[in-house]
């Protein structure tokens, strides 16, 4: 697996030039398109592992209205999120151990690297 590491840099960049949260999950997914990191953990592509780790992480729902893409984060928002998606990336720490959920089922049950995450029934 073609694997990189992201550097404080770009994600000092990042911190610095990224408003808003349409601009983070269009960033994120670009890094974790690049990245090589595995997606299957409840998600097969870049953008929808972008909106599970980023939406959860500031409190917000899945389905979040498109209102919300053009909020302003804050310092402390854009701080965290940059060391999530540097977690999830350098660590290739799987999403629902960053946010401590995973969906089986249709329902949310609490993960930490002390399980398994569940995966579909049907697959």
């Amino acid at each position: 697996m073609n694997h990189f590491q992201i550097e404080d840099a770009i994600l000092d960049e990042a911190i610095a030039e990224l408003s808003t949260l349409h601009d983070w999950l269009r960033w994120t997914t670009s890094q974790f398109a690049s990245s090589g990191i595995f997606f299957g953990h409840g998600t097969d592509n870049a953008w929808d592992e972008a909106v599970s780790l980023l939406l959860p992480a500031l409190s917000l729902p899945i389905d979040a209205p498109k209102e919300l893409m053009h909020a302003r984060l804050t310092s402390t928002e854009k701080n965290r999120l940059a060391e999530l998606i540097a977690e999830r990336i350098n660590d290739c720490t799987p999403v629902p151990y960053l946010t401590n959920t995973a969906w089986f089922a249709g329902m949310p049950f609490y993960v930490d690297e002390r399980v398994l995450i569940p995966r579909s029934p049907f697959a």
